[in-house]
């Protein structure tokens, strides 16, 4: 994969050179690694299409959307940035996802990423181009951008024209675009809801197992236990912890029996821990001290009420043996650097519940549907790794290959177009919303102060702009580093 990737690159870089010496006469120009192909083809296009009187309305329709967008996104930016002081730094968010290229951030899958970024960059710019001409601005050119494969296009408008013309106009013409993306995505979310989403539904009605655990696989569909239907977590708090169950399973399309045994599954034993080397990662804790230990709120409460230096005894269940061990616990201090954990007792194991890694399968169906679930959940399924749905995952939903790839092109179209839009409408320049925020500032104070002079006006609506301009990108970059700066200061 290296090897074909480095090829594919070193072509490019020739390409990149012949266009330099040789590009200009087609049209081709270079920007940094991309080709830049102009042409004046289109115009004749986007001429006749502005001179639709709808468009002035569409404008002020923008502006509107843009000011919502802008307002959501610098709010969802602040609460982010609040999280930041908060979260592990394990969890910090990796640079990468500031950026919404395929291949490049890893939650976005390629094939469909670079299609629905190309229909959200050419939507983007085709906006632009229309509103300007409908305020009599010069188009010069359009063109497409290439990095190996088209990634985008562009619409080139009279840079003097638009800081001649009228606020009002200006501002259509940056909110377009934006707008634009999101009008983009509502249409493709309703499309998504209301045709796309109706089609699935589970093959079986059960548990869905999300990561291996308990002797389970991932996507395995627990659908009974000892012949009751598994449909809720009640019928698992019920039963009696340490003992051996008949779970019904259905895998790879077949139903088959395995045995099951209430308690908390060893996730992960801590490194020079108490338990480590004593108790094994995969095992079952059923009982500590002889108390029967059923859901992960019992062990915490037992836990919580040790101490530094004690001896306990954990009964557990691995490989098809029931076992007791004793181990003198740690200062839960020593590994987790909190002042209120000093002399409390340690173990050294990460526990789940069986509830902490099972979905009823039903509700895989509601998370697929926008109107079912909530629209930042919604969202936020490419970063659970539940866009494009997992091939496991997919087998036990009723929808057929063919529908996921039609599902999936309008899910990323709806995903990306949403993303450019909000993001763009930010108060930052160079983005759309950063020239809008501008000229708002600019009509503010022209309203406040009417006497003040149009060279002062400019000067200070700019300044106002720079300011947000800095205060975003610093949020932005400060969601990264801030978890990481409270790593090193701990240290």
């Amino acid at each position: 994969m290296l090897e074909l990737l480095a090829i594919i690159f070193a072509i490019w870089a020739v390409v990149l050179l012949v266009v330099k010496k040789k590009g200009e006469k087609y049209g081709l120009e270079l920007a940094g690694p991309l080709i830049m192909w102009k042409t004046e083809k289109g115009k004749k296009f986007i001429d006749n299409v502005a001179k639709k009187k709808l468009w002035k309305f569409y404008g002020n329709f923008s502006i509107f959307i843009c000011i919502i967008a802008m307002l959501f996104t610098t709010a969802i930016i602040i609460w982010n940035l609040i999280i930041a002081f908060k979260i592990p730094p394990q969890n910090a968010p990796s640079p990468r996802l500031i950026l919404g290229i395929p291949g490049i951030n890893p939650v976005i899958p390629i094939g469909y990423g670079i299609l629905a970024l190309a229909i959200a960059i050419v939507v983007h710019e085709i906006s632009h181009g229309i509103l300007a001409r409908y305020g009599k601005i010069k188009v010069k050119s359009l063109g497409l951008l290439f990095l190996i494969v088209p990634i985008g296009a562009f619409v080139e408008p009279d840079e003097e024209q638009i800081k001649k013309t009228t606020r009002k106009i200006r501002s259509r013409i940056f909110s377009a675009g934006p707008a634009s993306n999101i009008v983009l995505a509502v249409v493709c979310i309703l499309i998504l809801s209301f045709i796309l989403a109706p089609s699935i539904d589970a093959k079986y009605d059960g548990m869905v197992i999300t990561y291996d655990a308990y002797g389970l696989n991932q996507w395995d569909v627990i659908s009974k236990i000892n012949g009751i239907e598994f449909d809720n977590f009640t019928v698992w708090e019920k039963l009696d912890a340490g003992k051996i169950y008949n779970a019904t399973i259905w895998r790879n399309g077949k139903e088959m029996n395995i045995s099951i045994v209430k308690g908390l599954y060893v996730w992960k034993v801590e490194k020079n821990s108490p338990a480590d080397g004593v108790l094994p990662e995969k095992s079952i804790i059923y009982a500590v001290n002889s108390v029967k230990i059923g859901s992960l709120k019992e062990f915490l409460k037992i836990m919580n009420s040790t101490y530094a230096g004690e001896k306990i005894n954990i009964s557990f269940y691995y490989n098809g043996n029931f076992s007791t061990v004793s181990l003198i616990l740690g200062d839960k201090y020593d590994f987790i650097k909190k002042e209120e954990y000093k002399g409390k007792g340690f173990i050294g194991v990460n526990v789940i519940d069986l509830q902490n890694v099972a979905i009823y399968a039903k509700d895989f169906v509601k998370i697929y549907n926008p109107r079912k679930t909530n629209i930042l959940f919604y969202l936020a399924l490419p970063f659970r790794g539940y866009s494009p749905p997992p091939s496991g995952l997919a087998e036990i939903l009723t929808a057929p290959s063919s529908f996921w790839m039609i599902y999936n092109i309008f899910y990323w179209i709806f995903w990306l177009n949403f993303a450019l839009g909000t993001f763009n409408a930010l108060p930052a320049i160079p983005l759309d919303g950063g020239y809008l925020f501008k000229d708002g500032v600019s009509y503010i104070l022209e309203k406040l102060s009417r006497k003040m002079k149009k060279e002062k006006l400019e000067k200070v609506s700019s300044a106002v702009a720079t300011i947000f301009s800095v205060f975003v990108l610093i949020c932005i970059f400060s969601i990264i580093l801030i978890p990481k700066l409270r790593l090193l200061i701990s240290f």
